[in-house]
């Protein structure tokens, strides 16, 4: 689709919050131009990233979600720290969490960086891996200042995938 098709389609549904996700959406050149226009025409926008590319071309208008992935994810040393900076009330930091070890790992990372002096943290359990509940127990006794976060798209995509 081309920008102007794009922007056709948003104004279509008469929302104002446009969430930019993926696949990682930063691989799109054209991404940076069409955040900023629908910045222009009022849109809140959100943008949802793996975290391994550098945001500093997103417009900072756009609430950015950045992954950092855990150590059995298997890709965690591919955060780009230069993320960091970004580290501010328009910023949230996500972790995926596939184990106890994920948790510990996180939670450590979130104090040694200090983002959560600044930045919403959100733990999602790994769809699948570990339990909403066991991570949202994990979160209260540990007095963890990160927040539940489900992916609601495979609540939501999953049982359609199963023909529930």
């Amino acid at each position: 689709m081309s920008q102007q098709q794009i922007l056709d389609t948003v104004k279509s549904h008469g929302i104002k919050y446009v969430c930019i996700t993926g696949g990682e959406p930063l691989l799109q050149k054209e991404i940076y131009s069409l955040m900023s226009e629908l910045c222009d025409l009022g849109y809140r926008v959100s943008l949802e990233t793996s975290g391994d590319i550098d945001c500093k071309n997103v417009d900072p208008r756009v609430k950015k979600i950045i992954d950092v992935k855990t150590p059995d994810s298997g890709e965690e040393k591919s955060f780009c720290m230069e993320n960091l900076k970004f580290s501010d009330v328009n910023t949230e930091f996500k972790f995926v969490i596939c184990s106890k070890k994920d948790f510990d790992w996180a939670e450590h990372f979130v104090q040694e960086t200090r983002i959560v002096d600044k930045s919403v943290i959100l733990y999602s359990p790994s769809f699948g891996k570990i339990s909403e509940k066991w991570l949202a127990e994990k979160i209260l006794s540990k007095k963890s200042s990160a927040r539940l976060h489900l992916q609601l798209h495979k609540y939501i995509w999953s049982p359609l995938v199963r023909g529930v």
